[in-house]
């Protein structure tokens, strides 16, 4: 589908985005500010001193963003409030799992589980996907510049070849005319998708809003590590659900997760309010003083399936646009049969 040509492209087209115009971190840099933050605030080392530090070795937005960050830390911010003051320097799961472990007094941890289930998480399924996608964008293109040119100058010339010799056009090519005309009309529609997306890149609010529903399993599934940490530590269920729903940034999740405070069994309450399975409810309202360990598990399945989805996705679209193509050419093939055969018969 691709060849090694492609990932070398993307590599520094992302390269060059970040060092320009990215209004957001990677996730690599992300996570990196997640892990000094964490470790300035256990070893009691200021937080502004090491992101400044840093700041000096960074490369473009990010590095103005670090600089920021240090300054709002110095003037008595805590980390998570300046997280939200900087947009962008921290994605937006790993700015929940900050707010969170600060709240409840358990950052270590906390930031500890949210890094390791980076570390569980493949980046080939994603990149794989991404080069599906820019692999069916190109030949969407290419099919909508082909499809033009036919109804713009083929079409066109059968039609006049066939009303020289007065025959109307075979039933087969008509309706082949039509899908190429339907087709020819919206060659635009790529490019204005194209236009948008790059102008929501550069508006983070936006950005979170488009993107929230394809982001919100895998913020359900960081939800529900926070949450085995914290009932690992000892901290109340109830309690730091109620916390959890306060930092998060989907609404949807914190709604869930502000039912999951009410008295009686998490499970129920996060079934209820469509974050969980009724099977993974009863496993968690079933496993007693286990339930960290449970959450753990299922923290852990998710990330699997949800892997398994993402290369799932990724496989399907060379064959389907295969298909697609296929489809095209063999109906064009017997346009111009039909469109042969009535000019022998004519003939004839």
């Amino acid at each position: 589908m691709a060849t090694h040509a492609f990932p070398n492209i993307e590599r520094i087209l992302r390269r060059e985005w970040r060092r320009s115009w990215s209004t957001f971190a990677t996730r690599a840099e992300s996570a990196a500010v997640l892990r000094l933050v964490a470790a300035s605030a256990a070893a009691g080392v200021p937080a502004a001193t090491i992101l400044d530090a840093w700041a000096e070795d960074s490369r473009g937005c990010q590095g103005t963003r670090l600089v920021q960050a240090a300054g709002h830390l110095r003037q008595g911010a805590t980390a998570s409030e300046a997280a939200v003051r900087v947009p962008g320097l921290l994605q937006d799961d790993h700015a929940t799992a900050l707010a969170f472990g600060e709240r409840i007094g358990v950052l270590g941890p906390v930031v500890q589980a949210a890094l390791a289930g980076d570390d569980l998480l493949d980046s080939a399924p994603r990149r794989g996907l991404r080069l599906a996608i820019g692999y069916l964008a190109v030949m969407v293109v290419v099919f909508l510049s082909v499809a033009g040119f036919i109804a713009l100058k083929v079409n066109p010339q059968f039609t006049k070849i066939l009303s020289d010799y007065n025959m109307g056009p075979p039933r087969l090519l008509e309706h082949w005319q039509d899908i190429v005309a339907m087709a020819s009309l919206v060659w635009y529609v790529p490019f204005v998708l194209l236009v948008a997306v790059a102008v929501l890149r550069c508006f983070p609010a936006a950005w979170r809003l488009l993107t929230r529903p394809f982001a919100r399993q895998r913020r359900i599934t960081a939800a529900i590590d926070a949450l085995s940490v914290a009932d690992a530590c000892g901290r109340p269920i109830a309690e730091a659900a109620a916390v959890l729903a306060d930092c998060q940034i989907d609404p949807t999740i914190a709604r869930g997760l502000r039912r999951a405070s009410a008295p009686g069994p998490l499970g129920r309450h996060l079934a209820d309010a469509g974050i969980l399975s009724a099977t993974e409810a009863a496993a968690i309202d079933s496993a007693g003083g286990a339930r960290p360990a449970v959450l753990e598990r299922l923290a852990a399945s998710r990330r699997d399936r949800s892997r398994r989805r993402l290369i799932a996705a990724g496989d399907a679209v060379a064959p389907c646009v295969a298909f697609a193509m296929g489809a095209f050419v063999l109906l064009q093939a017997l346009a111009v049969f039909s469109f042969l055969s009535a000019m022998i018969e004519g003939v004839s």
